[in-house]
């Protein structure tokens, strides 16, 4: 029976080859769609899977509220670990990361220099806590002894071309001799955090052994004991905080712990499990840029809905083509043929029609996936996913959607009654608020939103790249590693020496990068009002380099020497304490002295703008200590107007007599402020191709019915024509109904579409509001485009000779 079902089914499709074909290329795009947004969805949600009891590790966070504001931490004091350990039977263990260098020099043979940025330390247990595989070494010993660390299994080989390296000598910064401990497995590119060297953290015995609670400064990591649940640890954490930094904080305020929390300051330290980092923590200082849990549930409903969208296409042109086969159902039931054998014949037909777009769909996937890999910015492979898993899903997704969208024709078509087709009464109704046009509503709904979605979040994003930031990133270049020539000031004043250079800043932070921070008081005001602060290190050019303009007082002045106990800050410092007149003002850093302000900057966006502005204060380096300890980074304005290239080509020869033999590494601030907006960039090229999708869907689909349509009312478009309509009456009059259905589409989602695009922006401390105008040109767009797609059918039947159309009657 089933033999015969598919048989049937296959000759139906060749019999109709433009139905079969429209019903076919929209499936498979749907699918093929539904397949990499489903390959996205499995990548992101897959983070740090591969480690042993995975269920048992945790993050330490940190939710640090001060009086009126509060901030979000994925660091935490250096001493947490190893108290919580101590001082709670439930945890199991604890072990620390840190990041040391942003940059590391290592030289393997004294020759060859790699600069590496992958750099973290871990403790010594590490890879106990971590169950990373080792391809050389123990384990055990692989970080227990100072100046030892472990390489990635790649790195060891372009070191030393093999990975049995333990015991090899390794030279970093150019005087410091390290030993090979271990070689592990390259890191899973699902991880949260990544390190091609890991340094052993007891090298460093001043930063591992600080026991100082008021500095968030490494990321914290705990194994709890089997069945322990985390917010047991999470209620005693206040004891402890009270227990050992509690002395701490009345040492520095001079007053009570007790009144320093009454005042509103508070930590409050919190448990993430370790495979939900990724996708549900995006706190300051992550190690690396996180995902966001709210895409996947967007991008899951995209999937679902163009897959509905293509099932919805497949409904409505087999409920069509139905009336073509009125007479072979006819047929069937005067013979003898049961309601349930004709559906399963058409529910067959439809799973056969399913299964062949699904095998074009799967070639679709295998062709597109390095398309969408760019797209999305990932690096998904087909050997991610196991064979067991995907042929599985592929016959999920072949009865699932055969089914759904063969299940209202199967039933449609087998509820025919026999005496009326065989009268040849049977067509076509097309009542205001049919299945069918409810199904073209939806269709039309959902492409309508992902334009609309797609265009904000496009208008959005350029918002956030060309909006002014208070600077002048243009026409800046930061050169890297500048505390490695021989005498830095004296090849500032080299570079300074051209035309084409218009200021040299040498500088610890620039704008656009990861800073640091702390806390202070301010001095005349209670010691238990702690004020949470930015910081940038800069030399005394910065706020000319970079075009910062002065709202009271001035910057640092090399010939001013108290000028090396003073700060600037910026304009949202003086509102968060509240100074009316803050020149003069001192503050108090947690760890420092006193320093007076003597300039206040306008505010500037020296973050991205995820980021609202927040309190900064600029540390100053004067002159003479650029030759004692030179900062790594060098920002160089190059004048407007001067050939960029030659620009570059003269900066590059400078460096070439400074630093002979050492190549440089620079780049554009401007390049590296828009790569902080790639997460949003990469969310419009996937929503772009998304709404296209959809949009060509929902055309096929209405060239496909408006076809049916067309022909089904020929015979009335003959008299109408014989009574003297126009070819302009008789296209409005073909044309009108599917422009009603995406007025209607429009009009009922557009509510829905302000309510969630707010909600998005919302996100965004700096965002363009939800612009009217995308909703109306969305819409007017929508209704040409259907015009123009129901047009040509129409035209056809409104020109062709009603003689032909007529003779029968």
């Amino acid at each position: 029976m089933l033999k015969n079902f598919i048989k049937i089914g296959l000759r139906n499709l060749i019999r109709n080859k433009g139905i079969s074909l429209i019903n076919i290329s929209g499936l498979a795009v749907g699918i093929a769609c539904s397949l990499l947004i489903f390959a996205y969805v499995v990548d992101e949600t897959n983070y740090d899977d591969f480690y042993e009891n995975q269920e048992s590790l945790y993050r330490v966070q940190l939710h640090r509220t001060f009086p009126g504001r509060e901030s979000w931490f994925a660091t935490t004091p250096i001493p947490m670990g190893a108290t919580l350990t101590s001082d709670m039977p439930e945890v199991a263990d604890a072990t620390r990361l840190f990041e040391i260098f942003n940059e590391l020099q290592v030289s393997p043979n004294g020759e060859d220099q790699f600069f590496e940025t992958k750099i973290l330390a871990a403790d010594s247990n590490f890879f106990k806590v971590f169950s990373f595989p080792f391809a050389d070494g123990s384990k055990n010993d692989a970080l227990l002894t100072p100046n030892t660390l472990v390489l990635s299994e790649s790195t060891a080989i372009k070191y030393f071309g093999r990975s049995n390296v333990v015991g090899e000598t390794l030279e970093l910064q150019g005087n410091q001799s390290w030993n090979v401990g271990g070689v592990i497995k390259d890191l899973p590119k699902r991880s949260h955090f990544e390190f091609d060297i890991l340094l052993s953290f007891n090298s460093f015995p001043q930063v591992a052994n600080n026991n100082f609670w008021g500095s968030y400064s490494c990321y914290n990591y705990v194994k709890l004991k089997e069945g322990v649940n985390p917010s047991a640890i999470e209620t005693k954490i206040p004891q402890v905080i009270e227990q050992y930094m509690g002395p701490q904080v009345e040492s520095i305020v001079g007053t009570a712990y007790e009144d320093y929390v009454a005042a509103g300051n508070n930590h409050n330290y919190f448990l993430m499990p370790l495979r939900d980092i990724h996708l549900k923590s995006n706190l300051q200082r992550e190690i690396k840029p996180n995902g966001n849990i709210n895409y996947i549930y967007f991008f899951s409903l995209i999937a679902v809905m163009i897959l509905v969208i293509a099932c919805f296409n497949f409904m409505n042109l087999s409920t069509a083509a139905s009336v073509k086969r009125a007479k072979e159902v006819g047929m069937r039931k005067v013979l003898g043929s049961e309601k349930r054998w004709l559906v399963a014949q058409f529910l067959t037909e439809s799973i056969v029609v399913t299964c062949i777009s699904t095998l074009l769909a799967t070639g679709l996937f295998f062709y597109q996936l390095p398309f969408f890999n760019d797209l999305a910015g990932k690096n998904i492979a087909i050997s991610d996913f196991s064979i067991d898993a995907v042929a599985f899903l592929l016959l999920s997704l072949i009865l699932v959607v055969g089914v759904f969208a063969g299940s209202y024709p199967a039933f449609f078509i087998s509820s025919f009654g026999t005496l009326k087709i065989l009268k040849g009464g049977l067509k076509l109704q097309n009542k205001k608020w049919s299945l069918r046009n409810i199904l073209v509503v939806s269709q039309f709904g959902v492409s309508v939103f992902l334009v609309v979605a797609t265009l904000l979040i496009i208008r959005q994003t350029n918002h956030m790249m060309n909006q002014s930031l208070g600077f002048e990133k243009d026409q800046i270049l930061v050169i890297e590693r500048a505390n490695a020539t021989s005498n830095l000031e004296q090849f500032m004043s080299s570079l300074k020496s051209s035309s084409a250079v218009k200021e040299v800043s040498a500088t610890v932070h620039v704008p656009g990068r990861q800073i640091g921070g702390g806390t202070f008081e301010a001095i005349g005001i209670p010691a238990t009002e702690r004020y949470l602060f930015d910081a940038m290190t800069v030399d005394y050019n910065f706020a000319e380099a970079y075009g910062l303009k002065l709202i009271k007082g001035r910057f640092y002045d090399d010939n001013l020497p108290s000028d090396t106990a003073s700060v600037v800050i910026n304009q949202a410092t003086v509102d968060m304490v509240g100074w009316d007149d803050p020149i003069g003002k001192e503050i108090l850093p947690t760890s420092g002295t006193r320093l007076k302000i003597i300039g206040v900057v306008e505010d500037f966006h020296y973050a991205s703008l995820h980021e609202q502005i927040s309190p900064l204060v600029f540390f100053g380096i004067p002159r003479r200590n650029l030759m004692d300890n030179p900062p790594s980074l060098l920002s160089v304005r190059i004048e407007a107007g001067n050939n960029m290239n030659q620009a570059v080509d003269f900066i590059e020869g400078k460096w070439s007599e400074w630093n002979p033999g050492n190549n440089p590494e620079y780049s554009f601030l401007d390049a590296e402020f828009d790569s902080l907006y790639e997460q949003e960039q990469n969310f419009a090229s996937i929503f772009s191709s998304l709404a296209s999708l959809a949009i060509f869907i929902a055309i096929v689909g209405v060239l496909g019915l408006s076809a049916f349509i067309s022909a089904q009312r020929i015979k009335e478009v003959g008299i109408r024509k014989v009574l003297g309509a126009s070819i302009s009456q008789l296209l409005l009059l073909l044309s009108v109904d599917f422009v009603q259905l995406v007025l209607i589409a429009n009009l009922l989602v557009a509510p829905l579409l302000y309510f969630a695009l707010s909600e998005w922006l919302s996100n965004y401390p700096y965002s363009v509001g939800v612009p009217l105008d995308l909703l109306v040109f969305t819409a007017l767009g929508s209704m040409v485009i259907v015009i123009m797609a129901v047009s040509y059918h129409a035209y056809r039947a409104a020109i062709t000779n009603p003689s032909k159309t007529l003779k029968c009657e």
